[in-house]
C-alpha cells in the first residue's frame, strides 16, 4: 500500500533549548524573503501540520517567525551565519551566531534553530534532512507534539493523540493560549518563568505568533473539515512484493489521522474504492461492507486522533496483479478530496494473486471413495487416486469375485476343496487318509481312537477328552520304579503321539 502523502518525520535527539539567541534577532533584521515567498513557506508550515492532524498550523509558524523569520537558506537572510549546504537553497542553510563567532560552526540550524552544539553533531543527532524546508518543518512538528506532552505547564495530556487535540484547540487569545505561549518560552527556547529572559521573550512568541496568523488570514490557516493523514498499516507497501494464494484472504488494518475538523463516526466515515470511485474492488474480502467500502472507522476519531480501518483481502482466483486504490469518504456527505485528487491514487494495495498451492480435486470426484466405472477414486489434495476393479465397483468398493462349484458336487463359498467333488460339507469322512472330507477342520483317527478326530490339541475322543495316543493303538502308561525318572514312559509316549499326528489337508 503507497502513502505518499505521509510526511517523513525526524527523530529528534535535542535538549530543551534550541539555541540561546532571544527570539526575534533573526526577525529583527530585514528578510529577503517576499511577501509571496513567505506565503508560500507559510503554506508549507500549514500543510506539514495538517499532514500531523495538526490544524492550527500557524502556532508552528510563529516559532518559525521568531526564530528566522521563516527563512530556511542563508540568501534568505544573509547577515547571519552560514550553515552546511542545503539541496533546497543550493548554497547553504541559515544558521544562528547566538552561540560564537559563525568560524566555530556552533548556531542552530534551518527556520526552526536546531541546536545540538556544533554543525556536525546537530546533524548527527537530527539528520540531514533538517537542511530541507520539509525536513525542518517535520523535526518541528515532532518536538513540538513531545514539547507538549511534557509542558509543566499543560495537564490531561500523555499522548501523541492528546497533544494534537490540545494544539487543535488552541485559538489567538483563549484559555490555552498563554500556556501555548509559555510552554514554547520555556521548552523551545530553555528561558522558564521567573527567569531574566522571560518577558521579553514570550512577548516575542506571542507576538509573531498572532502576527502571522492575521498577515495570512483565517482562511489561508483554515484545514479541511474532512481531511486524513496516513498513520501505520499492517498491509505490505505497494512497493514491496505482496502475494496471495489464488481464494485466500488476508486481514489487516490501516491507521489514519484526522486532519479536518469534525469528528468521524463508525458507520458514517468509509475507507472506499477509487480509480474509478466506488468501483467493485476485485479484491473484495468477505467483511467488507460492500463491494466498493472496505470498512468504516472502528471508533469515533476527534480532530488531531488517530483511527483504523480493518478489513481483508482476497486473491481473485485468476493468478495475475491487482491493484486498488482507497480514499475516505463520509458517506452521504463527500469524499476527503477532489475527483482524482492526491488522496485518490496513493493509498494503494498491490496484490499478485498466485496459482493455488494445493490444485483442485476433479469435479464428482471427493475425499472418499466413490466408483467411476469399473474404477474406485479419491481425490485428496488435489491428487486422484484410482483401483481398478475385475469384477465392477459398487458404493466405492470393489465387487468380491463370483461364486463357482468347479468341481460340480453342489457347494461353492463354503466348499474347502473345489476341485474333488468327494469333499464338501457332509460328505463321509475316512479315517487316516489325512483328507478331511467334510470340511470339519479335522481328520477322522483309525484304530483305538476310532471316531475321534486329529485336532490341534492332540486326539478329540468321542467321550470328550483329549489323549496323546498315536494312531494304531500304540500306548504307554505307568511310572517309572527309578527315582528321579517318574513319567519316563509316559513322555516318550507323546513324543511318539506327536510323531504319528498329521493335519494336512489335500489343499
Amino acid at each position: 500500500m503507497r502513502a505518499s502523502i505521509l510526511v517523513a518525520a525526524t527523530v529528534l535527539v535535542m535538549g530543551a533549548c534550541l539555541g540561546e539567541p532571544e527570539p526575534g534577532d533573526f526577525a529583527a533584521a530585514e528578510s529577503n524573503l517576499t511577501a509571496a515567498q513567505r506565503r508560500t513557506r507559510a503554506g508549507q508550515i500549514r500543510d506539514a501540520a495538517s499532514a500531523n492532524g495538526m490544524t492550527q498550523g500557524y502556532l508552528l509558524a510563529g516559532i518559525a517567525d521568531a526564530e528566522t523569520n521563516m527563512s530556511q537558506c542563508w540568501s534568505e537572510l544573509t547577515w547571519a551565519c552560514q550553515g552546511p549546504t542545503s539541496p533546497d537553497c543550493g548554497g547553504p542553510v541559515v544558521a544562528g551566531a547566538g552561540d560564537g563567532p559563525c568560524p566555530d560552526m556552533q548556531g542552530g540550524l534551518g527556520m526552526f534553530q536546531f541546536d545540538s552544539g556544533t554543525y556536525s553533531q546537530t546533524l548527527a543527532a537530527h539528520g540531514d534532512g533538517i537542511l530541507t524546508v520539509a525536513g525542518n518543518t517535520a523535526a518541528a512538528v515532532e518536538f513540538v507534539i513531545a514539547m507538549v506532552i511534557r509542558s509543566a505547564h499543560i495537564s490531561g495530556v500523555d499522548t501523541r493523540d492528546q497533544a494534537i487535540a490540545w494544539l487543535n484547540a488552541v485559538r489567538v487569545g483563549n484559555g490555552q493560549w498563554d500556556a501555548w505561549i509559555t510552554t514554547v518560552t520555556h521548552y523551545y527556547n530553555g528561558c522558564a518563568p521567573g527567569a531574566s529572559c522571560f518577558a521579553s521573550r514570550y512577548a516575542s512568541y506571542r507576538d509573531h505568533t498572532a502576527n502571522v496568523y492575521n498577515e495570512m488570514g483565517a482562511s489561508f490557516w483554515a484545514t479541511a473539515t474532512y481531511g486524513a493523514a496516513f498513520s501505520a498499516q499492517s498491509f505490505p507497501y505497494a512497493s514491496d512484493p505482496f502475494m496471495l494464494t489464488a481464494g485466500t484472504e488476508m486481514a489487516g488494518y490501516l491507521e489514519m489521522r484526522n486532519t479536518g475538523t469534525e469528528t468521524w463516526h463508525p458507520g458514517q466515515t468509509f475507507l472506499g474504492t477509487t480509480e474509478p470511485r466506488d468501483n467493485a474492488s476485485p479484491i473484495q474480502g468477505s467483511d467488507w461492507v460492500s463491494p466498493n467500502r472496505a470498512a468504516t472507522i472502528d471508533h469515533d476519531v476527534a480532530p488531531g486522533a488517530t483511527g483504523r480501518f480493518n478489513f481483508s483481502v482476497r486473491a481473485p482466483a485468476t493468478a495475475g496483479e491487482y491493484d486498488q486504490f482507497f480514499n475516505l469518504v463520509e458517506e452521504g456527505v463527500t469524499w476527503f478530496s477532489d475527483s482524482g485528487g492526491p488522496i485518490d491514487h496513493q493509498i494503494e494495495i498491490h496484490l499478485t494473486s498466485t496459482p493455488s498451492a494445493t490444485p483442485a480435486c476433479p469435479t464428482g470426484i471427493g475425499a472418499a471413495w466413490s466408483c467411476e466405472g469399473s474404477d474406485r477414486v479419491m481425490c485428496t489434495a488435489g491428487m486422484v487416486m484410482r483401483a481398478h476393479c475385475d469384477h465392477g465397483c459398487t458404493a466405492g468398493a470393489c465387487n468380491p469375485a463370483p461364486v463357482t462349484d468347479v468341481d460340480g458336487d453342489g457347494y461353492g463359498a463354503d466348499d474347502c476343496d473345489d476341485m474333488d467333488p468327494s469333499v464338501h460339507p457332509g460328505a463321509t469322512e475316512v479315517c487316516g487318509d489325512h483328507v478331511d472330507q467334510d470340511c470339519s477342520g479335522s481328520d477322522l483317527v483309525c484304530g483305538a481312537d476310532a471316531g475321534s478326530f486329529v485336532g490341534d490339541g492332540g486326539i478329540a475322543r468321542a467321550d470328550g477328552s483329549i489323549g496323546m495316543t498315536p494312531r494304531g493303538g500304540i500306548s504307554s502308561g505307568g511310572c517309572s520304579a527309578t527315582p528321579g525318572r517318574a513319567g519316563i514312559g509316559s513322555l516318550w509316549a507323546a513324543l511318539a503321539a506327536l510323531a504319528w499326528i498329521v493335519r494336512k489337508r489335500r489343499r
